[in-house]
């Protein structure tokens, strides 16, 4: 069951995406939310562990959605497209003044923050790799942790070399080609076939 200071930073959460950090005062948050403001700094002593508080429950809803193929029978590239379908609800979620502001303004979060998510990513891409060799669906003679640093540094590079636009990386699309591009680059031939009619059973151009 989920705590009081939890179940106030999801919802706060929530304001953030919509309307950035910085325009959300304490007091928006105690009248959005129809609490007291001596309820919310009980919970929260300032507004800058508020947005820790947000940021934990980002984490935490994250680290569960990545854990849900792994307690499902699915074999490895099924479990790739669990986590594409994740991706793409992250990129239509996506709001760039959350991250504007975050990054801007609570510079400390905003590491912390990217830090634990590039090891979650890390973590996630290494345990499909060693699933996928072990049923044949993946090369064996890949390196699952050389892989998966190389899949971080190729999004990170992405994000960070200027060379496409912002609208371009948040698209579905863009992300649908750099989830191809991963996968065909790993997959053994069971594993190219079993990908190809996943591709057309979800209409993935």
């Amino acid at each position: 069951m989920k705590d009081r200071r939890e179940e106030i930073a999801e919802k706060v959460c929530k304001l953030y995406r919509n309307y950035g950090i910085k325009s959300v005062t304490m007091d928006d948050v105690a009248h959005h939310l129809s609490i007291s403001k001596k309820t919310l700094y009980a919970l929260f002593s300032d507004k800058e562990d508020l947005v820790k508080g947000v940021m934990e429950s980002i984490a935490r809803n994250k680290s569960v959605d990545l854990s849900v193929p792994q307690k499902m029978t699915v074999n490895a590239i099924e479990e790739l497209f669990f986590y594409y379908k994740v991706q793409v609800q992250m990129i239509r979620d996506h709001k760039p003044s959350f991250v504007y502001d975050l990054k801007k303004y609570y510079p400390d979060l905003y590491k912390q923050f990217q830090e634990a998510k590039k090891k979650r990513i890390l973590d996630s891409v290494q345990d499909n790799l060693i699933k996928g060799k072990r049923e044949g669906l993946y090369r064996d003679d890949l390196d699952e942790s050389v892989i998966a640093r190389i899949n971080m540094m190729r999004i990170e590079g992405i994000m960070n070399s200027g060379t496409f636009s912002f609208e371009e990386m948040i698209s579905p699309d863009f992300f649908s080609e750099i989830f191809k591009y991963h996968v065909y680059g790993i997959v053994s031939d069971k594993g190219h076939k079993l990908f190809e009619q996943e591709l057309i059973k979800l209409n993935i151009q």
